[in-house]
C-alpha cells in the first residue's frame, strides 16, 4: 500500500505482511527481527527486515 504523507512530499510504501528481503518468507513481528538499513544516494532511507540471522549475513554478502 502507498500513501503520500502531505507534510512532506515524500512517497511511504507499506507492506501489509512484512516479508524477509533475503527469501520472501512472511516475518514473525511478534518477536525479535534482525533488520538493516540502508541510505540510498539520494538520501531517502530503506530499511531491510529478515526472518533471521541467516538470511541478513547471506544478503549482505551479495
Amino acid at each position: 500500500m502507498e500513501k503520500r504523507d502531505g507534510r512532506r512530499d515524500v512517497t511511504i510504501t507499506r507492506s501489509v505482511t512484512p516479508v524477509c528481503s533475503h527469501c520472501d518468507r512472511p516475518i514473525d513481528t511478534t518477536a525479535w527481527y534482525p533488520i538493516v538499513t540502508e541510505t540510498k544516494e539520494d538520501g531517502s532511507v530503506v530499511l531491510h527486515s529478515f526472518c533471521d540471522e541467516t538470511c541478513q549475513a547471506a544478503w549482505s554478502r551479495q
